[in-house]
This record gives structure tokens, C-alpha cells and sequence, in this order.
């Protein structure tokens, strides 16, 4: 019994030639991929960073710009080298309470807003995937000073 081996052509090249074609796109999922990674990174550290400030800020020992600059500073600290002061805004959201959090009333409300452009933060040196052109977060806290904590000093009696 003999074994009938089909008559195969040669195909030289056909890798290199599928390869070449796919690879541009392949490239540009990749790169999409990282920056759309990036962008959820820095989003997830401006969203930490407002959160910092605004416990920073409920705490009513610091002022505005002492809170502006502790945000400026952890987000410097996590990688993000081109923020600045003029990227932090911080509000007092309550209509009669007074603007700095030290002079703030007990259930003040803040906002902590921070403002990246994109272009501060991407890596990749291609054209700009999307439409956004900054990341935003913003938190909000109420003022806890003067929050009144009352300890008895007699245990109660049923």
C-alpha cells in the first residue's frame, strides 16, 4: 500500500507578506489599548487626589491653598509631574458658609475639583485618540470641625 502525498506548492513569503499587512493595525489596537489604559489610570489618581483634598479640607485645619498644594503634591508624588496649582479649584458649595475651611461652619459643604489636560498626561506620541481634551474629578465633604464628640463619664443604668 503507498501513501499518496499531496502535491504541495511552495509558499515562500506568505508570512512575511500577511505579516506586513496586519501589523499596522495590530499596532494601532496596541497603542489604543495603552492609552485608553492610561487615561483610566489618571482618571482613578485625579479621583484619589480630589478625595485627599477634600478630607484634607473637611478636617478644618487647613486652608485653601495649604489643600490645593497637598493635591498638587500627591499627584506629583503618584507620576503626574505637569500638574500645578492652576489645575486644583476648590469651592465652598453651602451659600452662607464662608470660603476657607478653617472658618468653615460644623456641615459646611466643599468641592475639590482637579482639571488634567490630556495632553499633559499621555505617552504615546500619535495623534490624539479621542475627543476629551481634559480629565475631571471632583469631590465633595461637608466640614466636620466643631463636631461635637460627648463622652459620659457615668455608665448608664437600665
Amino acid at each position: 500500500m503507498s501513501v499518496h502525498q499531496p502535491n504541495h506548492q511552495r509558499r515562500s513569503g506568505t508570512a512575511a507578506v500577511e505579516l506586513a499587512i496586519c501589523l499596522p493595525f495590530l499596532l494601532v489596537i496596541v497603542m489604543g489599548i495603552w492609552e485608553i489604559g492610561r487615561m483610566v489610570t489618571v482618571q482613578q489618581l485625579i479621583a484619589n487626589a480630589a478625595r485627599e483634598g477634600g478630607r484634607q479640607a473637611s478636617a478644618g485645619q487647613a486652608s485653601n491653598a495649604s489643600v490645593r498644594q497637598y493635591v498638587v503634591n500627591y499627584l506629583n508624588m503618584n507620576g503626574l509631574t505637569g500638574v500645578n496649582l492652576s489645575m486644583v479649584t476648590m469651592a465652598n458649595l453651602t451659600a452662607s458658609a464662608r470660603s476657607e475651611p478653617p472658618t468653615a461652619n460644623q456641615l459646611d459643604q466643599f468641592r475639590v475639583t482637579v482639571t488634567v489636560p490630556y495632553s499633559t498626561i499621555r505617552w504615546s506620541t500619535l495623534a490624539q485618540i479621542t475627543s476629551t481634551t481634559t480629565i475631571t474629578a471632583a469631590a465633595d465633604w461637608y466640614s466636620t470641625k466643631d463636631l461635637p464628640v460627648i463622652v459620659p463619664n457615668v455608665i448608664p443604668t437600665n
